[in-house]
């Protein structure tokens, strides 16, 4: 079933003292460790889970028969946008809700009144933001000064309309930041996506070894994998795929369906952070094409997108990746997708050991070829 995801605005007033919690709780965030003495076991083992047990930011709200109403729909997975002067300053995912007033007065102590920030939200896929109200505000159906106050939910229609027009919240947040308009996803696309299913001939010792390495690499990165359900069943070398990825996609709004049939997806959270085609078919035209799609259907989307495939096929994909169906100023494929051989998979996961590997997203991308750097 998909989840409609909310959205939160949360207006850090307060002067100093919000600003040191900002600081103590979300720039600095906190550890697993500091946690276990204050929540239940099955809190910590979430904590554990979605953030591989690596540090986490947390956020709260004082009781009031507001903030309670407004903290009471919040689910893992919405989204919230904090605000201070006239703009936003940081958005982040949910990844968890407590009410705890021992760990809120651990953590931020008690406000005038002798109140903690009890009603308490783990935050993941945190990025700072500035952006102003003035230019989110067209994309939700507000008036260019409106202003959020407190800690509220934006109004379910609004959301929705951001989330199905435009894609997810914390990619729309960069665009803007980068002084771009949001382009918004041509119905068409919506209309027409479908699995496409090319009859090729693979070879399954060699694609399943590019799978289960991605999938090896992902875990090093402290990433979620996902790989379809069809392929969740294979093995590669006695490693049984099922028991390093996700067994369940969540679909929302704002992430298509669709990316549930690429052959490898790295996930944090209910955010997108990479996708990746194995490419085996002669005309190295299928993987690109499903890139092409997502992309279509995510065109405010800043994840980056890989084409995996042999050495030799390499000047194809790049001559496919030049076709104007691709790259064209809405897809811009070209920037977006970025090429590695079978030869760079096997390097970087035979050269990452041990579960302290120094592999992220960045590096993947620094390793990769793109079309821009080759001549055209």
């Amino acid at each position: 079933m998909q989840k409609l995801r909310k959205i939160f605005f949360v207006v850090a007033s307060g002067g100093h003292e919000t600003e040191r919690h900002y600081i103590d709780t979300i720039e600095r965030k906190r550890s697993i460790d500091e946690a276990e003495k204050f929540l239940r076991p099955q809190e910590i083992e979430i904590l554990k889970n979605t953030y591989h047990s690596g540090p986490f930011a947390v956020w709260g709200a004082v009781p009031g028969s507001g903030n309670l109403r407004t903290w009471e729909t919040m689910e893992a997975g919405d989204y919230v946008l904090i605000y201070k002067s006239g703009r936003i300053i940081f958005a982040a995912e949910v990844a968890l809700k407590t009410r705890n007033p021992q760990m809120a007065k651990y953590l931020w102590g008690e406000d005038n009144n002798g109140n903690t920030w009890e009603y308490m939200y783990f935050l993941i896929n945190t990025q700072e933001a500035d952006v102003s109200m003035s230019v989110l505000n067209p994309y939700l159906g507000y008036s260019e000064n409106y202003f959020p106050r407190g800690f509220m939910a934006i109004e379910q229609e609004k959301a929705n309309e951001l989330l199905n027009h435009y894609g997810d919240v914390l990619s729309a947040i960069t665009t803007m930041q980068q002084g771009k308009r949001l382009k918004k996803i041509a119905e068409k696309a919506k209309q027409e996506a479908e699995e496409f299913n090319e009859r090729i001939e693979r070879a399954p010792t060699e694609h399943d070894e590019m799978q289960w390495r991605l999938i090896r690499i992902g875990k090093k990165a402290h990433i979620d994998v996902w790989v379809p359900q069809n392929d969740q069943g294979k093995s590669y070398q006695g490693h049984k795929f099922k028991d390093d990825v996700l067994h369940d996609f969540q679909e929302t709004l704002d992430v298509p369906n669709y990316i549930k049939n690429i052959d490898v997806v790295w996930k944090f959270g209910l955010s997108i952070k990479s996708a990746f085609e194995i490419e085996h078919s002669t005309s190295v035209y299928s993987g690109i094409l499903r890139l092409s799609d997502l992309k279509a259907l995510t065109p405010n989307s800043i994840y980056p997108m890989f084409i995996v495939a042999d050495r030799d096929r390499r000047s194809k994909v790049f001559a496919e990746l030049k076709r104007p169906t691709f790259n064209n100023p809405y897809l811009n494929l070209a920037d977006a997708i970025g090429y590695l051989s079978y030869d760079k998979v096997r390097e970087i996961d035979e050269s990452t050991k041990g579960q302290n590997a120094n592999i992220s997203i960045d590096f993947l991308v620094q390793q990769s070829e793109k079309i821009s750097k080759n001549e055209n």
